[in-house]
């Protein structure tokens, strides 16, 4: 799973690499809006009852109603965590398809490898709903994609992205250690409201370690490893608790 920000790291990348470099923030990031954000003082979320909606596989309108649910499960969860943290919410933008665009928040849609991207731009989730996506919808992989894009928007929302875009790097270490702490941090926030749902959904842990199982293969340099992955959401998962999911406060270690 790639999501747009992803994306926009490699072309970033780039450009970066021809550039002089900046003015460093040296480790640890000193930022407090990245990491003494009021997103992080609001306590657990509330537990939400979002008991999941019928889906089969490759089955395209059940996956648009099972989407929907649980976006709005999502919508009512963090616009109650953000009253708690006195932060303004705006619930996001949803579309829904079944064949990839040719473009997506102004860049080419890698039809390869990405299913869902989040645009900061227009506030936008998007989600391809293809027989690939559907071919085994049992498990929790569609419910903890949608979680984890809606963790981008939290981002968004909280000025986390846009303080991420401006922090300046020594060097390309610097630069994906950075990378690193936003996509582990959308990981986190999307298990924790996995965990606030979780008496409702009628799962068991079997359920949950098939999916930390997934989350791990999604190893990169922007990315995180698998170690890293899964200690991030067992995090958001363990304490449901957004304040958890602060890894802009980590060691450099726990966000290799």
């Amino acid at each position: 799973m790639i999501t747009i920000k992803r994306v926009m790291i490699v072309i970033s990348g780039i450009v970066a690499a021809m550039l002089p470099y900046g003015t460093a923030h040296a480790y640890p990031v000193k930022n407090n809006t990245l990491t003494a954000n009021a997103i992080y003082s609001g306590g657990a979320l509330d537990t939400t009852e979002c008991p999941e909606k019928p889906i089969k596989r490759r089955n395209a309108t059940l996956a648009k109603s099972y989407v929907k649910a649980v976006v709005g499960c999502l919508n009512t969860t963090w616009a109650a965590q953000f009253e708690k943290s006195g932060q303004s919410f705006r619930a996001p933008k949803l579309r829904l398809v079944t064949k990839p665009p040719a473009k997506f928040c102004a860049l080419k849609w890698d039809q390869s490898e990405e299913e869902a991207y989040y645009c900061d731009e227009t506030e936008t989730i998007f989600i391809v709903l293809s027989n690939n996506l559907l071919d085994d919808p049992s498990d929790l992989y569609l419910f903890n994609l949608v979680s984890m894009e809606y963790g981008q928007h939290v981002q968004t929302l909280t000025n986390i992205y846009s303080e991420w875009q401006d922090i300046d790097f020594r060097n390309k270490k610097e630069y994906y250690e950075h990378s690193r702490r936003y996509a582990l941090q959308n990981n986190c926030f999307g298990a924790a409201f996995l965990a606030s749902a979780w008496k409702s959904l009628d799962r068991s842990s079997a359920d949950w370690r098939l999916l930390l199982s997934y989350a791990k293969d999604w190893t990169g340099k922007d990315n995180g490893t698998r170690t890293n992955i899964g200690y991030w959401m067992n995090q958001g998962f363990t304490t449901g608790d957004p304040g958890a999911c602060n890894t802009w406060a980590a060691s450099a270690k726990r966000v290799a």
